[in-house]
């Protein structure tokens, strides 16, 4: 079940029994359940015949009013109807340094009353909202509680906010988008798990294990931990699992004598470790890989650069189709040939009220080169006016327009499709790789199509997107100068097929191409 708050409710009893059983429950717990929903991790914790106190938390009243009838006549459950981002009663129970709560340390009272408390739950566990929009004033409230974190997603906050809550050694167990592992605008909130908590296992999973849930952007992940000192938080080490068929493999990982099936992929790290590598991310890849993106000096960005492209505001009004058959032209209008107009400067066409120019917003069919011209931007000197003007139009990194680069898509594709761009202007759906020395050019095109590339990018955020701040933190590595010519004849013949059609010696010698890549990069002492 999901409500307008983006609350999606747990209806799956492998989930629920997994969490349950990772969390420890025990006599005499105090357990957080910091957004309850319907109440179904609660009535498992109850299912173990354990003395406890449960203290269940949402800010949603339809959902309140079910759970108060609910468990009105059980005195372990006290439900209170709250938004656990900002609810005064968790100020007191909370470490505040743990979430950089901005305040007056001379006058607040969680410093004064709790100050040394250490925290309150010895359990909590939780299905935070995710996807939520937040009005600004609600954005600007949190920004000012959580300094320095990322506010815009709330499950982000809520395991930073009930890590705060817990006593030392108390548990938690969460399940949420695997977002918080990869992306860079997540990177202090690692920090803080990787020096002030012992990870016990990650499990990552497609989120259609979640039922009534499916998104494409990222997988879900089950994190569970403990509160530590940041000396033993250092120096623990811990699994992540991904490779699931289904969420019943989940019990297979319990017990004293583990049973993991054949396909599952199984990551050990150290906390240390992690924070040595850029922006504490974890990467999940096997050792080469992982290396090549922690130890390899020199990236992309150091080469090349790495940039988005262009916004109109409003592309209904600005974009053309070549035809209707193109993919995603359903709604747009079709370009008049007349008006296409060659035109290479950003500050438009001169002498005309309506002229358009080629426009890049879409995977290309083919790797290397793009077969035809299939979108068209306008471009006349009074809408270039406008875009200017308009605070919807976005005319970032304007000096790359109509330059020759490589363009791949921002939207991750299970193989990466780079292509040539020369005399386009290209949206910001595509990520524009631009060589600082353009002899490099053929080189980092070859580069941008291999497999080892493509698993490089997988491997540094699998999340659904190829923006350009990951895109140009992928390591570069340059062959010898004979085989970086050899290179580059090859990717010219390829140029040449793909123009002519050729697509059976394109392939042929991509594949070529694709293993000597592979060799530069796997193969190094």
């Amino acid at each position: 079940m999901k409500d307008r708050l983006c609350s999606y409710y747990t209806n799956s009893k492998d989930i629920t029994e997994y969490m349950v059983s990772k969390l420890a429950v025990a006599d005499n717990d105090i357990i957080l359940e910091p957004s309850a929903g319907e109440g179904i991790f609660i009535d498992e914790i109850l299912e173990t015949n354990k003395s406890v106190q449960i203290d269940a938390l949402d800010i949603n009243s339809d959902a309140i009013s079910i759970l108060k009838k609910k468990y009105e006549h059980n005195s372990a459950v006290v439900v209170r109807e709250t938004d656990t981002l900002l609810d005064e009663q968790l100020d007191f129970y909370s470490v505040s340094q743990l979430w950089l709560k901005q305040t007056d340390t001379l006058f607040d009272k969680q410093l004064d009353v709790f100050g040394s408390l250490g925290g309150h739950y010895t359990k909590v566990i939780g299905n935070p909202p995710y996807g939520a929009w937040q009005d600004y004033e609600k954005r600007e409230m949190l920004k000012k509680k959580f300094s320095g974190h990322y506010v815009k997603e709330t499950y982000s906050l809520f395991l930073l906010r009930c890590i705060s809550v817990l006593r030392m050694n108390g548990r938690l167990s969460f399940i949420i988008p695997d977002t918080y592992l990869f992306l860079n605008m997540h990177s202090r909130l690692r920090e803080l798990i990787f020096t002030n908590t012992k990870i016990d296992e990650i499990l990552i999973f497609p989120s259609k294990f979640f039922p009534g849930v499916s998104f494409g952007y990222s997988n879900l992940s089950i994190i569970t931990l403990a509160r530590s000192d940041k000396k033993s938080a250092l120096e623990n080490t811990f699994k992540v699992i991904q490779g699931f068929n289904s969420s019943s493999e989940f019990a297979a990982l319990l017990g004293e004598e583990k049973n993991y099936p054949n396909n599952l992929q199984i990551f050990k790290f150290r906390q240390r470790d992690i924070l040595e590598n850029e922006q504490c991310r974890l990467i999940l890849a096997e050792s080469k890989m992982s290396t090549l993106l922690s130890k390899t000096s020199h990236k992309l960005g150091d080469v090349a650069d790495v940039v988005t492209g262009f916004y109109t505001g409003d592309n209904l009004r600005f974009i053309r189709a070549s035809s209707k058959d193109v993919k995603g032209a359903k709604n747009y209008e079709v370009i008049d040939p007349a008006t296409v107009i060659h035109c290479t400067s950003i500050y438009g066409i001169p002498d005309v009220e309506e002229g358009y120019v080629p426009y890049i917003k879409s995977a290309s069919k083919r790797r290397y080169v793009r077969q035809s011209d299939e979108w068209f931007v306008r471009w006349d000197k009074p809408t270039i006016d406008f875009y200017n003007k308009n605070k919807k139009s976005r005319f970032q990194n304007s000096s790359f327009y109509f330059k020759t680069g490589i363009g791949i898509p921002m939207v991750k594709s299970r193989t990466v499709r780079a292509f040539l761009m020369a005399d386009h202007v290209f949206d910001q759906s595509i990520v524009g790789i631009f060589p600082k020395d353009n002899s490099k050019l053929y080189y980092l095109l070859a580069l941008m199509n291999s497999d080892t590339i493509n698993d490089l990018i997988h491997a540094i955020n699998p999340t659904a997107n190829n923006s350009s701040n990951y895109i140009k933190q992928l390591p570069y590595i340059e062959p010898s100068a004979a085989i970086l010519e050899e290179i580059t004849r090859m990717v010219e013949k390829v140029i040449s097929f793909e123009l002519n059609a050729d697509y059976e010696n394109a392939d042929r010698l991509h594949s070529k191409i694709n293993t000597i890549v592979g060799q530069i990069y796997l193969h190094q002492k």
